[in-house]
């Protein structure tokens, strides 16, 4: 497969996964923010602040954060051009990708990453404030989320399919590993872990499996360690791990790139550390390390698949 083409299937993946990130992160916090700015005692700012933060809206200065200001956060976050990973960006950037290797993805993949793309590109912050937010954000997540479903129901799953995997896994790790950073759910109250939960999609999940009083550590636990939960720390880089080696043709258990050495590592320290060993020094620690070494990881499978390489003089 040309280097071009692997590039723009694994960014595919990754911003599809973003752009679904995002809404739900903006969905699960919106109502929340409004509710406790009307209490005026700074839990909104703070809320805020916190979702800027895991989703990884990180600038300097910061965009105003307070209550009054909520809609103009939101709109940052949902429809900021200049914004390169707010939802109407990412979806930008996905489509983009798309067209480049639009003999390499069925019609079906196409029609619905260009449906997404028109419907994003149709909304306008005022009208969407105006309906309430949650309509726009949901049908942002359902369109995105049907991706994961047609590429594998429609695509020959070879290596393209194999790096769009890699993409959207390494995306949804990666996001799952800055909500961790973001919210301390050790330091808060349990609706605090109910809010990491929900922006990862696992509140019920998490009920279903737990036979015990709630608690935060079994919370972030369940998050990082569930071995058949979709977007756990740990199932994800399982995923990353054998779509990289179906890639490669190299056998389990050995690697052939740096790429699949480093996820490698991440993969047995996922599989068989204890979640105590993990978060001996806090759960921000762990997860601001698990950030880094996703930030890595991409590095190594750009470097190995699809270097920049100097164009001559």
């Amino acid at each position: 497969m040309l280097s071009r083409v692997a590039d723009s299937l694994f960014w595919l993946g990754r911003n599809v996964e973003r752009a679904e990130t995002i809404a739900r992160i903006l969905d699960v916090n919106y109502t929340r923010a409004m509710d406790l700015y009307s209490q005026r005692d700074g839990r909104s700012e703070k809320l805020w602040r916190s979702v800027m933060h895991c989703a990884g809206f990180v600038s300097d200065p910061q965009p105003p954060v307070t209550g009054k200001s909520a809609n103009d956060v939101f709109g940052f976050c949902a429809f900021d051009a200049e914004n390169s990973t707010s939802i109407v960006s990412a979806v930008r950037i996905a489509r983009a990708n798309a067209l480049g290797v639009r003999a390499e993805i069925t019609t079906e993949v196409w029609e619905l990453i260009n449906v997404l793309y028109l419907y994003v590109e149709e909304q306008k912050l005022r009208s969407v404030m105006r309906e309430g937010p949650s309509k726009f954000l949901r049908r942002v997540r359902d369109r995105a989320q049907a991706f994961a479903g047609v590429s594998d129901a429609t695509m020959t799953h070879g290596d393209g399919w194999n790096f769009i995997q890699v993409g959207r896994y390494l995306e949804r790790a990666y996001m799952t590993a800055r909500i961790l950073d973001a919210i301390d759910v050790a330091n808060e109250p349990w609706h605090e872990s109910q809010r990491m939960l929900e922006m990862c999609c696992a509140s019920a999940p998490f009920a279903h499996a737990s036979h015990q009083a709630p608690d935060p550590r079994d919370a972030t636990s369940f998050v990082v360690l569930a071995e058949n939960f979709p977007r756990s720390l740990r199932f994800c880089t399982r995923e990353i791990d054998e779509a990289m080696h179906r890639v490669s043709r190299s056998p389990r258990g050995t690697f052939a790139i740096e790429a699949e050495r480093r996820v490698g590592r991440l993969r047995s320290q996922l599989d068989f550390g204890s979640i105590e060993e993990m978060l001996s020094e806090g759960v921000q620690t762990f997860a601001r390390g698990l950030v880094r070494e996703y930030e890595l990881l991409t590095q190594d499978i750009e470097t190995t698949y699809f270097p920049r390489l100097p164009v001559p003089a």
